[in-house]
């Protein structure tokens, strides 16, 4: 239960840093509130001595749709994104947040 709602914690702050990206803003447009169904359809694979995450998630838009990469580390109590992108089919194209 504990790790379900460290995903959610995850996925909201990464859409956060998403939602300020302007080529995001200009190819999917604002993203959409991430539905229970979206965390269920994705995946999370923790690492490291569960010191690690990399997440997968569908994100809608107004203007398209994607999948929303996450990867973060702890170190000691806190975790720090390491990556966050948004991959698109049509046009083809990978948009990173943060690298």
């Amino acid at each position: 239960m504990l790790k379900h709602i460290l995903i959610i914690y995850y996925i909201k702050k990464a859409v956060e840093k998403a939602k300020t990206n302007q080529r995001v803003l200009k190819v999917i447009g604002e993203i959409e509130p991430i539905d229970k169904l979206a965390i269920l359809e994705g995946s999370a694979i923790y690492s490291n001595n569960n010191n690690s995450v990399n997440l997968s998630i569908r994100v809608n838009g107004n203007k398209g749709k994607g999948k929303m990469d996450v990867l973060a580390e702890r170190k000691g109590t806190a975790w720090n994104y390491k990556k966050i992108n948004i991959r698109i089919k049509e046009p083809k194209e990978e948009i990173q947040i943060l690298k």
